[in-house]
């Protein structure tokens, strides 16, 4: 099996040990930590219930539990301790559009080794994960359960999911699956106060789309995961070059103006996907799929 272009089980699993060199997804208070140590992650209370006690001169009237001060015919009290926990949401593209990549690895397979990691992340932090995996023509949703319940699952879709696409290749039917679609579906099952890791090339970000991260925004964090060829960085000063995409094929040559303008294009229009996450409250991180995959997400996540 060729690693560059689809991962195996043996890969998914090597990826336990190296998620210990990730930190914790943004907010998430790392185990151990002391209570007040970091603000609350949680937006909103971020308490859990703990316990009653009777209410006492200066306490605040609105933590009084009215149930059991009805029942016991006495003021008491809810008291509260920081929730330690965050759910943590995968959503991971595996369409014909990942399936790219010029030296290293494809798009695909890093962002199947970048879910695995993250997977293996909320593993050793004992937080609930979900996820939805996604092709072209359908995806497989998991909701956040415990990660002894729900890792073997996630690990079973990134794995189905990724050794698709070689097969499928050069198949360039048009996707029915669409960013947006997905974004719609998963956002019902995405219970309020996750983590949300999208990971895409994010080539099909639409005004639709947007509309639906800012509405998942609003009660989520979310970290946006573009992967990327640097293709356009390395490009020959000049010589003949061809490309075919979705039945359309093109030869030219390479000339030393064509290739600043490749470039400016590419660059602008990353800069401008970028702006347009960050507008509306996305964190964004670059993941060239050539690199590092781990010291790019030290550097993000």
């Amino acid at each position: 099996m060729d690693s560059a272009l689809q991962v195996d089980r043996q890969t998914l699993m090597a990826l336990a040990g190296e998620a210990r060199l990730l930190s914790n997804p943004p907010g998430q208070i790392p185990p151990g930590a002391l209570a007040g140590e970091r603000t609350s992650r949680q937006q909103g209370r971020g308490l859990n219930f703990d316990s009653l006690r009777r209410y006492q001169p200066g306490d605040d009237v609105r933590l009084i539990d009215w149930q059991a001060t009805a029942r016991l015919r006495t003021p008491w009290i809810r008291m509260y301790n920081e929730e330690r926990e965050r759910p943590v949401f995968l959503i991971v593209d595996q369409r014909m559009d990942m399936f790219f990549g010029t030296r290293g690895q494809t798009k695909s397979v890093a962002a199947a080794k970048i879910a695995g990691l993250l997977a293996w992340r909320s593993w050793h932090d004992g937080d609930r994960v979900g996820s939805m995996v996604f092709s072209d023509a359908k995806y497989s949703l998991q909701k956040c359960r415990s990660p002894r319940q729900s890792l073997p699952v996630i690990l079973d879709d990134l794995l189905q999911y990724n050794q698709r696409l070689p097969e499928r290749y050069p198949d360039e039917s048009p996707a029915s699956v669409t960013l947006s679609s997905v974004l719609q579906h998963a956002s019902r099952s995405i219970p309020s106060g996750a983590w949300v890791a999208v990971l895409s090339d994010f080539h099909d970000l639409d005004a639709e789309s947007e509309a639906l991260l800012a509405a998942l925004r609003r009660r989520c964090e979310i970290s946006a995961f573009v992967l990327l060829d640097d293709l356009h960085l390395r490009l020959p000063a000049s010589g003949d070059l061809a490309a075919s995409y979705q039945g359309h094929e093109a030869a030219f040559s390479l000339s030393p103006r064509l290739k600043e303008e490749i470039q400016e294009s590419i660059t602008a229009r990353l800069s401008a996907q970028e702006k347009r996450l960050t507008r509306i409250g996305v964190r964004v991180n670059q993941i060239v799929v050539a690199q590092d995959l781990i010291k790019q997400l030290q550097k993000g996540v």
